[in-house]
């Protein structure tokens, strides 16, 4: 079968190779489309110790199972078994696994095997490029479960990417009035707007920073920091109030130097979320059939035989392309 394979840094190539085996439980998807994740994008270039080529990248598909049913996948396979597993926090279990990661072979190929407990039947009027939305915005669900703000808490977002984006359509979808979204790209922060976000501000710039911190006043009541970077870490802290809570998400760099001192005299709250359970899946799967969250403006399409244009692509001049869909069937 057809798969596009990350062979090196800044190189991916369509090759043949082995269908997957299914084993007891298992069942097999055709994939149809597939989308590229930040993770993948961190592989890509030759970030990440656990994608080790070569290596069929890809953890965000839409298929088909044989008997024709249509369906998304929740890629992180937990082990059912562990203290985490069965006190619900299977993003926590102990032996996880994950689709593209370490040696397990990911979407972008034309078939992929799971267990069936991993598969989730979707209606053919929920668009491929929105139902391949339904493992990042997992992420989303998962982090306000996990900081539960409190009513009319007003909101800060770090990084206006992807995570960053679909953060601030669930606040907006959850009410939250004062947003803002603080980023280094004009074309992520024009694209912020667009989408409701009360201010955007470039911490590029000393006017940004300026402006963003006369927003916060005494300070944001949840802040979030969706890039990851250290800068990222700092701004996320600095814009939040005392007593506020702060959540990191983005995981661009290992190792952040933050000003600790200050954090601990304002007693911020600092949370941080990895992934999501079945239950945030389930849950962000009935939002995008209900049409409640939609990146489609800012999603474009190329077929899997593009993918080496496409990474590229997003990983050095994106514009305000927020997802890049690969088309395999």
């Amino acid at each position: 079968m057809r798969a596009l394979v990350y062979t090196a840094p800044h190189r991916v190539e369509l090759r043949e190779v082995e269908r997957p085996v299914t084993g007891g439980g298992d069942v097999e998807i055709a994939v149809e489309a597939a989308g590229i994740c930040g993770s993948d994008m961190s592989g890509f270039l030759g970030h990440s110790r656990r994608r080790i080529p070569p290596l069929v990248l890809g953890h965000e598909l839409v298929g088909r199972l044989r008997d024709g049913k249509r369906v998304v996948v929740n890629p992180l396979i937990s082990c059912g078994r562990c203290t985490a597993c069965l006190s619900g926090a299977q993003n926590l279990c102990s032996s996880w696994r994950l689709l593209g990661l370490d040696r397990i072979q990911g979407c972008f190929a034309e078939s992929v095997a799971l267990p069936e407990s991993q598969v989730y039947e979707i209606p053919d009027d929920l668009p491929d490029h929105s139902a391949v939305m339904t493992e990042p915005l997992a992420n989303i669900v998962h982090l306000f479960r996990l900081a539960s703000p409190r009513p009319f808490f007003r909101m800060g977002i770090v990084g206006g990417g992807t995570m960053g984006s679909l953060a601030l359509l669930t606040a907006l979808h959850l009410g939250v009035r004062d947003i803002l979204v603080q980023d280094v790209s004009d074309v992520r922060l024009d694209t912020a707007r667009r989408m409701g976000a009360t201010l955007t501000a470039n911490a590029a710039t000393e006017e940004g920073r300026s402006e963003a911190h006369r927003f916060a006043g005494h300070g944001l009541d949840f802040v979030l920091d969706a890039s990851g970077t250290g800068p990222a870490r700092q701004a996320a802290l600095d814009l939040c109030r005392p007593g506020g809570v702060v959540l990191l998400l983005g995981m661009s760099s290992e190792r952040s130097e933050v000003d600790f001192v200050t954090s601990i005299r304002k007693e911020h709250r600092v949370l941080m979320s990895f992934a999501y359970t079945p239950v945030d899946f389930e849950r962000s799967l009935a939002l995008l059939k209900a049409g409640e969250i939609d990146l489609t403006p800012w999603t474009i399409e190329m077929p899997l035989e593009h993918g080496q244009q496409a990474f590229e692509r997003m990983t050095s001049a994106p514009g305000n392309t927020l997802k890049m869909v690969l088309r395999v069937h």
